[in-house]
């Protein structure tokens, strides 16, 4: 070779080969993806049953009216309360979100003495929803609350024998 010459050992690519190797490629990666669907399909199955098994176990105890029962969409659960906030406390700071139906902090049945909890029902879930994304963390007479959203499927009406509403 002449100085300067370049030589050029790779031959030019055909489009339809390039094509074919690359499907090949893909269907190569394509177990490994449809694996881990399937694995995911399967850990979702495996919860959804594990969920049923415990909400029977509830319903066979006692604790649920029947298995299927969903927690209402429009209560809210509140804690980390001060121990003198009231229930007009917090119907009144609540209220500035929409209609409320019931507020009740939750008090110990013997002592009448605040469990620093409390259960907050509003007329529409939408209400219910705007304040859960804005209470959350505020100051209410010193403590920082903390608000989600009940998850008792008999709502805020029935609490053990221990402890009756506010």
């Amino acid at each position: 070779m002449e100085q300067g010459s370049v030589a050029v050992t790779a031959r030019p690519t055909d489009p339809v080969e390039d094509q074919d190797r690359v499907s090949e490629e893909l269907q190569e990666d394509a177990p490994a993806i449809d694996e881990a669907a399937e694995e995911e399909a399967r850990e979702k199955l495996r919860r959804e049953r594990e969920a049923r098994a415990q909400a029977l176990t509830l319903e066979i105890v006692g604790d649920l009216p029947y298995a299927e029962v969903k927690p209402p969409e429009n209560v809210l659960f509140v804690c980390k309360l001060n121990p003198v906030t009231e229930d007009e406390d917090l119907d009144l700071i609540f209220s500035r979100f929409g209609k409320i139906i019931s507020c009740e902090v939750i008090r110990d049945k013997r002592t009448k003495e605040s469990l620093q909890y409390a259960f907050i029902e509003f007329e529409n879930q939408k209400d219910c929803e705007q304040a859960y994304f804005k209470m959350q963390g505020v100051l209410i007479d010193d403590h920082r609350i903390h608000v989600d959203f009940s998850q008792s499927a008999f709502g805020h009406l029935e609490i053990g024998n221990e402890h009756e509403k506010g």
